[in-house]
Order: C-alpha cells, then sequence, then structure tokens
C-alpha cells in the first residue's frame, strides 16, 4: 500500500507520467461529494493546483441529492475554490432518449463539462476514477462481451479528460480520508445492488478473492498487458486500413477481396465500420451473407455492398434541386459544382477526354439549361453510339453501384440529356467539323 505521507507524491508521478497537468494548468474538477472525488479535491488543492469545481445535481436521490450539493458548495468555500453547479431532470432525459437513467447521468454531465472546458479555457476536467473501479469496468466489460479496447479498462487520460487517482486503491483512499480528517458524503445508492457495477464491487469481486486472493493486483498487470498490446492492434489496423479503403470525393470504398486477405476479416471490418457507427454484428452479416445491392444504415452514413466492395456515403438531408443555367452563367454552385467557359474553335481543338470534362456545341444547346438528378425513363444516346439507351441500363454497364447512381446529375437542353456529369455526354451535341462555337463544362470535385 502506498503509505499516507507520499500519497500527494504518488498523486503527482502518476500525473506527470500521464502527460496530465503541469504547474500552470487550470483544471475543472468533477465533486459529487463523495470520498474519492473530496480526497482528489484536497490532493490537488494542497499541491497547488489552479482548480475550479464542477458539481451536477442529477435529482434521482431528492433531499438527499441537494444535500450532497450544499455539502460540495461549503466544503469548497472552505478552501477558497471557485465553483459550477447545475441541476438535470435526469429520469426526464433518460425516458426522452430510451435510455437507462446511468447513461443518461453521463451523457449530461459530459456535455456539461465540455461546454465549460470550452467556454471557461480549462485545460482538463478532472474525473476521481480508482483503481478499483478500473477492475470493476474490466469485469464488467468481459460480462458483457467486449473487444480489446475493453480490456484495457479505464484511461488515465482520454482527450481532456484526466484521471490522476486511478494509481489508487479505495483502501487507500479511506485510509487517506481518514488520516488527514477530509469530510465526504455517503451516496446511499452505493449500498445497493440496483447497479451492475455495485453487484461486481459487492459480490463477484469479493468472490473471485476467496479462491485467487491476488487478483486485483493480477487484474491491474492484465490491463497494463492489453494497454500494450491495444498499441500493436492499432497499428495493424491502421496498415490494413490504408490497404484496403479509399476515399473518392465523399464516399468511402472498403475492397472485400483484399478485405478477405487479412487474418481476421471480421475483426478488421468492425475496426473500420465502426468509426460510421456500425456494430460488429452487421460487419459479420456482410461477411456471412454479402449480396450485391444490401444496404445498411448507421444514426449518420448509409453502407451499400456493391459487387466486391462496400461503398459508404454519409446521409444528405439537403432536398434535391434542380438549377437552371442561361446562356450568361460560368459557374454552378448548386447541385454540383461547374466551371463554364464558351469560345469560338480554334485549328487543333480536340475535346477532352475526360469525363469530368464535357465540351459540347454550343450551336446545339437550347437554354436555360435544365441540371438535375437523373430520373428512371430517362434515355440518351451515348457518345459514339447511333441508338438511344436508358441511362439504367448505361449505369449497368458502367457498374455504378447504387449510391453512384443516385448520385448522378443530368444537363438537359430542352427535352434531351446533354451530359451525364462525370460520365458520358450525348453523341448529338459532340463537336464536328460543322462546330463553330464550343461551351466546355468543368465538374469540380467539393
Amino acid at each position: 500500500m502506498t503509505e499516507n505521507c507520499n500519497f500527494r507524491t504518488s498523486m503527482l508521478h502518476y500525473a506527470d507520467k500521464h502527460d496530465m497537468f503541469n504547474a500552470d494548468s487550470k483544471v475543472l474538477v468533477a465533486v459529487s461529494g463523495g470520498i474519492d472525488s473530496m480526497v482528489m479535491l484536497h490532493l490537488l488543492h494542497d499541491a497547488g493546483i489552479k482548480i475550479v469545481v464542477a458539481h451536477c445535481n442529477f435529482r434521482l436521490r431528492g433531499k438527499e441529492s441537494d444535500a450532497d450539493q450544499a455539502f460540495v458548495k461549503a466544503e469548497t468555500a472552505k478552501l477558497g475554490i471557485e465553483i459550477r453547479t447545475t441541476n438535470f431532470d435526469t429520469e426526464l432525459f433518460a425516458s426522452t432518449h430510451s435510455i437507462s437513467t446511468q447513461m443518461a447521468a453521463r451523457e449530461l454531465r459530459y456535455k456539461w463539462f465540455g461546454s465549460l472546458l470550452e467556454n471557461e479555457g480549462f485545460d482538463a476536467i478532472v474525473i476521481a476514477h480508482n483503481r478499483d473501479d478500473n477492475i470493476e469496468t474490466l469485469l464488467i466489460n468481459l460480462a458483457r462481451g467486449t473487444g480489446i479496447r475493453g480490456l484495457t479498462g479505464i484511461k488515465p487520460k482520454n482527450g481532456k479528460i484526466i484521471r490522476p487517482l486511478l494509481f489508487a486503491s479505495r483502501i487507500e483512499i479511506e485510509a487517506y480520508a481518514k488520516l488527514h480528517g477530509i469530510n465526504f458524503r455517503e451516496d446511499s445508492s452505493n449500498a445497493t445492488d440496483n447497479y451492475a457495477r455495485n453487484y461486481f464491487r459487492h459480490h463477484i469481486i469479493p468472490g473471485m478473492e476467496q479462491f485467487f486472493p491476488g487478483m486485483r493486483q493480477a487484474v491491474i498487470r492484465a490491463i497494463e498487458h492489453f494497454s500494450a498490446v491495444e498499441i500493436f492492434y492499432d497499428e495493424a489496423i491502421t496498415r490494413y486500413r490504408n490497404e484496403i479503403v479509399e476515399s473518392k470525393d465523399d464516399l468511402t470504398y472498403i475492397d472485400l477481396t483484399m478485405l478477405q486477405k487479412s487474418p481476421s476479416p471480421p475483426v478488421l471490418l468492425y475496426e473500420i465500420l465502426k468509426n460510421y457507427g456500425f456494430s460488429n454484428a452487421i460487419a459479420y452479416e456482410i461477411l456471412d451473407k454479402n449480396g450485391s445491392g444490401r444496404q445498411f444504415f448507421s444514426d449518420n452514413y448509409r453502407l451499400v455492398c456493391h459487387r466486391q466492395k462496400l461503398v459508404i456515403q454519409k446521409k444528405d438531408a439537403k432536398p434535391e434541386t434542380e438549377y437552371l443555367i442561361d446562356e450568361h452563367i460560368l459557374s454552378v454552385q448548386s447541385p454540383i459544382r461547374l466551371k463554364i467557359e464558351k469560345f469560338e474553335i480554334y485549328d487543333g481543338f480536340t475535346p477532352d477526354a475526360n469525363p469530368n470534362i464535357a465540351c459540347l456545341d454550343g450551336d446545339k444547346l437550347e437554354y436555360p439549361l435544365l441540371l438535375r438528378k437523373w430520373k428512371y425513363g430517362d434515355s440518351f444516346r451515348p457518345l459514339g453510339m447511333k441508338n438511344m439507351k436508358k441511362l439504367s441500363d448505361f449505369f449497368i454497364d458502367e457498374k455504378l453501384s447504387i449510391i453512384e447512381k443516385e448520385r448522378c446529375h443530368v444537363m438537359l437542353s430542352g427535352r434531351k440529356i446533354v451530359w451525364i456529369a462525370g460520365l458520358r455526354i450525348d453523341d448529338r451535341f459532340k463537336i464536328t467539323k460543322k462546330t463553330k462555337k464550343i461551351v466546355k463544362f468543368v465538374l469540380e470535385k467539393f
């Protein structure tokens, strides 16, 4: 056990090891009034760190919650420390968002902490998690089912969230509070088994210790080992991701053929997809039942299976638009971005073969031109062909995915399609020996 006289030194050493703060830092300390946060408050205050206290009243325990708030205000006043407080209707938030009370409290407090950090310029927010919290977190994650990150427990530092008390056990914290006469409040809900963490704390861990007396230290060593393994894991994921993922414009493509060559396709696919809000189950389903045209949706993205690729697109809330282009317009910003040039044909002129550039016979264009999304039933005469072709058939020949087809815009002169933007012009509007005026459209990427 860390000797009480060295407790503050141990905390500062742990904070320095994980680059949490320095003598000039200004930190926001989350204080509930419980023993962990009160000890954390005193340690930081005695170390001379510039601190401001943040206390949340979740209004879950009636008068007891109000008493906690009054206690924290009184204790911070004794120390001459500024305090920020807020009240939440946690149960209403949980009900409205169909989440648990614990999850609601977490979302509410971290959102508030984030606003304080941004508005008042704090360097970090201090949370008083301890070593026993870390052990409980690992075991709970295992019981629920977890990947490698769930085995690494609670991070000492995660962005601007720091946990300088994570080195200490609950017994050490209790001993320090007793030795220094630090006041604190007991949360009555901690004595119940209503929450998974409490059940693990009261029953699972003590039961495990009967057979494995050194299990707490063994779990901490395992967390340290898994944290080191995670570094190698992340490096491998990044290397494989760079080989199989390609971003083009605002679409992301995943090569399933190359994915299948990786050591563990389901794991790799999940690690890629989770950044877009897709679950582990979706990764397995895609690999088990891969079929072109299948679609999956997360809160902000759509995923489409297309041949041996997955195409990911951010959901677009913008309504479909149509845009008229008169003969004086030289640029278009919506629904796609175009640059327009007009000039007389000259000797040696050759139309650009780039599909993002359309060189059309200006005398054949009827203004205003119409720019819109393609529709089923649309047809045109592809450059080099004598017969009309439905756009739907043309897209099949081009092997476009559902998302790529939906994004296609066409330009019309009168009722005739003159260009499928980024793909092909209509043969009827091509440059010929009789052409005198040229209108050049350049499709620019957003």
